[in-house]
């Protein structure tokens, strides 16, 4: 929707290119939803699997509020659903168009980082300030009505030591009896910006401090969703059925959704990019609105087309991996890293694989049945 953001977040790994004042306008908007459409038609994807999701920089910070509205219609009229990505704090002045189109709406996600200072640290508003109480307030806001959120905690150095004050302060609030309420967890990956302070950590340690609190806190279970590792994702689905009828998910071959084909990023002055962390990289730009769907292959390629990869034993855990990552560290060791999560899980969940183990019901992989 816009480059501008009224936050100024250090861990943001679209800075680089934020606050340029690019801003869609409705031509523009216009050609995107155009495009979309004809790329459900080409794909034949029913209308209740298409999402648009709205972000920017900041999308409520668009100088022309009249463009919510014209997405919102847009959305409603085709069908599909919207997933508003914002940064909460200025949910309240369009909280009645959100309720004028609550039915085309899937959610709002609004990330929450920590208790007030840790939040504040890297939430900051632009040019200094609090907004902990802002957001906080628009999610309770959103709740109250009804209109489902998927809090967002972007986890890294930073703030994974104050995790139990977080659900403390979730609790504190009602939100976690609330059905419209998820919690999203991911890590903090700033792939592009190559900056010498790293917030990252790795997804071992980010799901060994995630289960003791999913076992401390029972009530999480139903609220907290990780939706971001993709290593670990694949290695957890193919051990969740461990001691059941099914032992094995079976390889995986790409990475992302991205990579996948169907998931297009749209920038404010209506190109398209390979994902949101490509997005202004002119090494991942895919073409505009109205070019041709099939421009997309470029990046579609799999594990098993990438000549680098065909040789790696990791192949089938990492589907290739990151292409980013891999482009803006041009050094990473993509096959040891793999390696890394695998050993790192294996030694965080053993003890619970083997009590979940139940020899009378495991078969051979190539028997699965």
């Amino acid at each position: 929707m816009t480059d501008a953001c009224n936050f100024a977040c250090p861990i943001c790994y679209e800075r680089r290119f934020l606050r340029k004042g690019q801003e869609i306008d409705r031509p523009a908007l216009d050609a995107i939803f155009a495009d979309i459409g004809e790329r459900q038609a080409a794909a034949s994807i029913p209308q209740n699997r298409m999402y648009v999701v709205v972000f920017g920089g900041e999308p409520l910070c668009v100088g022309d509020r009249s463009l919510i509205r014209r997405v919102l219609e847009s959305v409603a009229r085709r069908g599909w659903r919207a997933v508003i990505v914002t940064n909460g704090s200025l949910v309240d002045q369009y909280f009645d168009l959100f309720s004028e189109f609550r039915e085309a709406i899937a959610d709002f996600r609004i990330t929450l980082d920590g208790p007030p200072a840790i939040h504040d640290a890297r939430r900051p508003y632009l040019g200094g300030g609090s907004s902990f109480e802002a957001v906080s307030h628009s999610i309770g806001l959103l709740l109250e009505r009804r209109l489902p959120v998927k809090m967002q905690t972007i986890l890294g150095a930073g703030n994974i030591a104050v995790l139990d004050e977080l659900v403390a302060a979730l609790d504190g609030r009602g939100w976690l009896d609330s059905p419209d309420f998820q919690w999203r967890i991911e890590g903090s990956h700033d792939y592009a910006n190559l900056d010498a302070v790293k917030d990252e950590l790795s997804e071992g340690k980010m799901v060994a401090s995630l289960v003791r609190l999913w076992d401390r806190f029972p009530r999480l279970r139903g609220k907290m969703k990780f939706e971001s590792f993709k290593y670990l994702g694949h290695i957890v689905r193919s051990f969740g059925w461990l001691g059941e009828y099914k032992t094995y998910w079976g390889p995986r071959f790409g990475f992302c959704e991205p990579q996948k084909g169907f998931h297009f990023v749209y920038s404010a002055d209506g190109l398209i990019y390979h994902c949101p962390r490509s997005i202004g990289d002119k090494r991942f730009l895919i073409g505009g609105a109205g070019d041709d769907p099939s421009l997309k292959a470029k990046f579609r390629r799999s594990a098993l087309d990438r000549g680098e990869c065909i040789s790696c034993e990791m192949n089938t855990l990492c589907g290739g991996g990151c292409l980013v990552q891999k482009a803006a560290h041009s050094k990473f060791d993509c096959r040891s890293y793999a390696a890394g999560i695998l050993e790192e899980f294996i030694a965080l969940m053993t003890d619970r694989i083997v009590v979940r183990s139940r020899p009378d019901r495991l078969v051979p992989v190539n028997q699965p049945w």
